[in-house]
């Protein structure tokens, strides 16, 4: 009879190869396993605090320039996008050099991990420590230590060396903003001045005091004088039918006409509007007019920008004086009563299921092997070699 190939197995095949060596599957699975317990209850425990704090969005002073972001981080080398969210603002402040060094000599981190170097330090504290920003925009920070107690104490000391760096960064902005605003309003008061100067001189000079009012008088005394030349104008007609030419009535009448019409053309082309206040020629109101509402729309305009900045360097000032905490904490850290790490459960669940997987693939090999070494020889022959190639070493199970 010939032999059965060595590919020649059904599934009764196959649990029979499993069963002669269940003794060696159940020793492997359960050696791992117990190796598996025991590393995860000698792996030191590890605990992670968290703490979250509001976004600056519901602080709007954090935006008020756009150059906050680059000034804050300008000595850490961080750089953002422009559409950069107020909790991405937050979450890069508390990755910068500046807070990692704050962290670590608040808590004396230097003599706690037995380190001499900073840099060292910084890297323990950046693989330990995990920022998220929430899908409403809120920043959780957590940070794992082998003492809950430091993991608290280390996550709340990132929370208030970020208020910290805030203030400063917001009392640096605020002087900034004050100087500027300085300068300008300085600016402005000399421009203000000089519109004020050339406003008094245009009045001074044209004797432009109101022109509205100025025009008023103007008109008024022109019409009291039109109406009084139109009557005289017909007491002469009358009278003329009366009296002869040389009559002193007529002359008299003729005179106070010609003095009339003569004090009505003074008006309209004002000859003598230099002399007086009260009274502006007619025909040179719209030029002045013009002239005189430029320069008060001027000093008008560098008034409103003066009151404006005015207000605005006040309100530096404020700010730069302010000293107020800049961030609200949502959730402050307390030391975890439980581990966060190592997951026992998980480690010795993988690890059965691993070695399991495992021992049955070598059982099945061996099995593999011995029916080739019955039926090919050859070919077994062939494997050895290749297998004292490779390691060098003897190595399969026994059936």
């Amino acid at each position: 009879m010939m032999p059965e190939s060595p590919s020649a197995f059904n599934l009764w095949r196959l649990l029979l190869a499993l069963a002669r060596r269940r003794k060696f599957i159940i020793g492997f699975v359960l050696t791992a396993t117990l190796v598996a317990i025991a590393i995860a209850f000698i792996l030191p425990k590890w605990y992670r605090a968290k703490t979250s704090i509001l976004p600056s969005q519901y602080d709007q002073s954090l935006g008020i320039t756009g150059n906050f972001v680059q000034y804050a981080l300008s000595s850490s080398g961080f750089e953002l996008p422009m559409m950069a969210t107020p909790s991405d603002v937050y979450g890069t402040m508390l990755k910068s050099e500046t807070i990692l060094r704050a962290v670590i000599d608040d808590n004396q981190l230097l003599s706690y991990l037995k380190e001499d170097s900073y840099q060292k330090a910084g890297e323990y504290l950046r693989d330990k420590t995990q920022i998220k920003i929430t899908g409403e925009g809120v920043v959780e920070l957590y940070f794992q230590d082998k003492n809950p107690q430091m993991a608290a104490q280390i996550a709340n000391s990132y929370v208030a060396h970020l208020d910290q760096l805030n203030r400063q960064v917001k009392a640096a902005k605020a002087k900034a903003d004050k100087e500027f605003i300085l300068h300008r309003l300085n600016a402005t008061k000399a421009a203000l001045d000089s519109a004020r100067t050339a406003l008094l001189a245009f009045q001074a000079e044209n004797k432009a005091v109101d022109l509205d009012q100025q025009k008023g008088i103007a008109l008024s005394a022109a019409t009291e004088l039109k109406s009084r030349l139109t009557v005289t104008q017909v007491s002469l007609d009358i009278k003329k039918n009366l009296y002869s030419p040389d009559h002193p009535e007529i002359k008299r009448l003729e005179t106070e006409i010609g003095e009339l019409k003569r004090q009505l053309n003074l008006i309209e082309t004002g000859a003598a509007g230099r002399d007086s206040y009260f009274t502006l020629g007619l025909a040179e109101i719209p030029q002045l007019a013009g002239r005189y509402a430029e320069l008060k729309a001027n000093l008008d305009i560098q008034t409103r920008v003066y009151d404006l900045l005015t207000g605005m360097y006040e309100e530096a000032r404020i700010k730069e004086q302010k000293d107020t905490p800049t961030i609200a904490v949502l959730e402050t850290a307390y030391p975890p009563e439980l581990k966060y790490r190592p997951k026992r459960t998980l480690i010795v669940v993988l690890t059965f299921a691993a070695s399991l997987v495992l021992s049955l693939f070598i059982a099945l090999f061996a099995e593999y092997v011995d029916n080739l070494r019955r039926s090919s020889p050859t070919e077994y022959d062939l494997l050895r070699q290749a297998r004292n190639e490779f390691t060098g070493k003897r190595g399969f199970p026994d059936s």
